[in-house]
């Protein structure tokens, strides 16, 4: 069962005890004690409206610890599951999110007869001159169109434009763009994915062109490994060996650095691992926390688009922990004592007993605060 323990920056003592990580006793006595200003935790949500409910005057920090732990998790299985082809065996490939996307724009555009596809890929051209700042004049000129026709496509609403299967088609795009780049390449498993947003025909529409681009790469990829036969196994990585190369970019196993021959993109996560290491020690090179966050939901990698959304839900805690040196480091080591003594006790006492054994081993304790 969680616990929850506070215990002060300064001077490393234990404060508080509660039997639980969520309910009221925490907010009763995070409002008991006004002079708190700063209060550092982990990426629990339950914490974080708690402490939002306290007072609105407390900077929350996000503790790097656990940021770390929580990207070394995400990180380290996806490298842990392709080191089977870092011998001789190639990965299946997958398009980025971006590819897809250019693929699903062209499959929409193309829908309809011929005159219908004129006017819509017109309308598009038009509009996309115009938002890159061009004169009615240019943009009359580039497509090679009346300035007339410039004007009506900048008066016409989209949806006059387009049919009513392409406005399906675009409202669910850049979803759709992103379960591919996920690793769903047949239009069945992203239809279900979408979860009736789109018509499974509609969706078919859309990824006729990347389907058929991507079984034959998947079928090239499929004969070779398949005629490696045994030859392509090779022995797993430690862990530990795994993430030290994703946060430093240093390796000296043979098999991790040939990850860049069977799997380019391991470049990509190996930056975005170290930019966010630097960012969290606030490092000078190190990238602001709006880059990165864009720079890593563009990763082909679902495990860390994941994420990099699990950053964006707690962002301003994560840019704290960034710019302060507050973090929960120091006081791990009575956390560690606190749960040590939790489990001895275990099937034997209850809280009160656990707060009256930190209590004897010279812990400083809260005697104002009683909870019922």
């Amino acid at each position: 069962k969680y616990m929850c323990v506070i215990a002060d920056h300064y001077t490393r003592e234990v404060l508080a005890v509660f039997d639980s990580r969520y309910g009221r006793e925490i907010l009763d006595w995070l409002r008991s004690h006004p002079e708190i200003k700063v209060v550092t935790r982990d990426g629990s949500r339950s914490y974080a409206s708690i402490i939002s409910a306290a007072s609105e005057r407390i900077t929350q920090v996000s503790d790097r610890f656990h940021l770390m732990q929580k990207l070394k998790k995400d990180a380290v299985e996806p490298k842990r599951t392709l080191l089977g082809q870092t011998k001789a065996k190639q990965p299946y490939p997958y398009p980025s999110e971006d590819e897809a996307y250019r693929y699903i724009m062209d499959a929409i555009l193309g829908m309809g007869d011929a005159r219908h596809r004129s006017r819509v890929r017109t309308y598009y051209d038009v509009r996309r001159l115009k938002d890159e700042g061009r004169s009615v004049a240019e943009t009359a000129r580039m497509p090679g169109i009346r300035s007339q026709k410039v004007y009506q496509a900048l008066a016409t609403d989209m949806s006059r434009v387009l049919s009513r299967e392409q406005r399906q088609a675009l409202k669910v795009a850049r979803e759709m763009a992103g379960i591919i780049s996920g690793g769903c390449i047949t239009y069945t498993s992203v239809a279900k994915r979408l979860q009736g947003k789109a018509e499974p025909r509609i969706v078919h529409r859309c990824m006729m062109s990347i389907s058929e681009r991507y079984k034959v790469l998947r079928d090239e990829v499929r004969t070779r490994n398949k005629a490696l036969g045994e030859k392509g196994r090779t022995v797993k990585v430690k862990a530990s060996a795994i993430w030290k190369y994703i946060v430093t970019g240093e390796a000296d196993s043979k098999k991790l650095l040939r990850l860049h021959e069977t799997y380019p993109e391991t470049g990509q996560l190996i930056q975005i691992c170290i930019r966010f290491r630097k960012m969290l020690h606030g490092e000078d090179d190190a990238p602001a926390l709006d880059d990165w966050l864009k720079e890593a939901g563009k990763c082909r990698l679902k495990e860390i688009r994941d994420f990099a959304e699990y950053v964006r839900n707690d962002k301003e805690a994560v840019r704290m922990a960034c710019e302060t040196r507050f973090n929960n480091g120091l006081l791990e080591g009575k956390v560690n004592k606190a749960k040590a003594i939790k489990r001895s006790m275990y099937n034997r006492a209850g809280p009160e007993v656990l707060r009256a054994k930190m209590i004897f081993d010279g812990m400083k304790w809260d005697w104002n605060y009683h909870p019922n």
